[in-house]
């Protein structure tokens, strides 16, 4: 059994070395602005996990920003109660959005944002969560649900 507890200041640097462990190519993960949990196998971090309000339009949505599982746990069906997990946190907040992006040959966190009630949408400007720079680049697909 998973426990997830909110990540501290001071697990910055523990969440950094699970990221680079999970996404060894990406930029490290900024944590101002966001909200980690940490997903806890007694004793070891077996998952991470954030997410932080962003707008879109405007409008204040949740943005799941970052979440990895650690090689060891893969295939346990961890990323959906993270999902569910942080759209709880968001609903809390007063949201009724949430919002992500997975590189398009992630076949199996497309399943499980399916499977979850999200569906595509098409980035604008001002509703890129990839970057500007990604917008409209193939090898991305917007993700949104209803709260």
């Amino acid at each position: 059994m998973i426990d997830f507890r909110p990540a501290s200041p001071e697990d910055e640097a523990l969440i950094a070395r699970l990221d680079a462990l999970c996404f060894p190519v990406d930029a490290p993960p900024v944590f101002a602005g966001a909200r980690w949990q940490i997903g806890w196998d007694g004793a070891a971090p077996a998952c991470y996990c954030a997410w932080k309000p962003v707008e879109h339009d405007g409008v204040a949505v949740g943005f799941h920003y970052r979440g990895g599982v650690l090689p060891g746990w893969r295939g346990r069906g961890l990323q959906r109660p993270m999902l569910r997990l942080r759209e709880a946190e968001m609903r809390a907040q007063g949201l009724t959005l949430a919002v992500t992006y997975t590189d398009a040959d992630g076949a199996a966190s497309m399943r499980n944002l399916i499977a979850e009630g999200y569906r595509p949408y098409a980035p604008t400007p001002t509703t890129t969560l990839s970057g500007l720079g990604r917008l409209g680049r193939v090898g991305f697909v917007h993700w949104e649900k209803r709260l």
